[in-house]
């Protein structure tokens, strides 16, 4: 567990020095309060509603800590492997699944109660509790999925920025439920995003399984990219 504990100190060290990343742990607080007090405020002064897309503004806040504090990690992580420091994590007592853990998990579960915290301040809907532990498990489940993207589709920083861009793609999936009626709203099946917003949109939690499953099938084909590249 110390040395766990070690290696995570040592990441957010690391993303203490790096500006960029240092403001994308706050910036969650920051859009959620643009999106509590700016939406009504433009409501009020332009007479036009967005009640309707309240809950896309929902889903974004779930996914935004968790993806913006995973792309911090992944960043690290993407630097590390470059340099071949992850070689030696990997001989280290931390071995090569602490090292990962330390890499993917963790800022996972940090990043879930920061979604959650972040729901529960500043979330336009009124949601049940079950409701935002489900979209802040989920979101954080998404974005071990965008880190993973960086991580095994990028050879360095730069083209981690790039993948960055490319993984919101994988977001797509929120305000399809919202604006599309028919039965060509499940082309976007594949993507867990769709999936927790049919959650939302249905005020249902049996749909956060199946999110759950898509994910998996995803982590199964990235993960198995990512030991390539660690054994390469």
């Amino acid at each position: 567990m110390k040395r766990i504990l070690y290696s995570v100190i040592q990441v957010f060290k690391q993303i203490k020095s790096d500006p960029m990343m240092f403001a994308a742990c706050f910036t969650p607080f920051i859009m959620g309060a643009l999106i509590k007090f700016g939406i009504p405020f433009f409501e009020r002064i332009t007479k036009f509603s967005l009640q309707g897309y309240y809950p896309i503004f929902d889903l974004l806040l779930s996914i935004m800590a968790p993806v913006l504090l995973c792309f911090a990690f992944a960043m690290i992580t993407l630097e590390e492997i470059d340099d071949k420091v992850s070689r030696y994590f990997s001989i280290t007592p931390l071995g090569k699944a602490g090292y990962l853990f330390t890499r993917l998990v963790v800022p996972a579960i940090i990043s879930a109660v920061i979604a959650f915290i972040v729901l529960l301040l500043f979330s336009l809907e009124k949601l049940s509790t079950r409701m935002m532990i489900g979209l802040a498990l989920l979101g954080s489940v998404q974005a071990i999925i965008v880190s993973l993207m960086i991580i095994t589709l990028s050879g360095n920083k730069l083209e981690g920025m790039a993948v960055t861009k490319l993984s919101a793609l994988t977001l797509l999936g929120i305000p399809v439920p919202f604006f599309i009626d028919s039965y060509y709203q499940f082309a976007v099946g594949f993507l867990p995003s769709f999936w927790v917003a049919k959650a939302v949109q249905n005020e249902a939690v049996l749909y956060f399984p199946t999110a759950l499953v898509v994910a998996l099938i995803w982590y199964y084909f990235l993960i198995k990219r990512l030991f390539r590249k660690l054994a390469g």
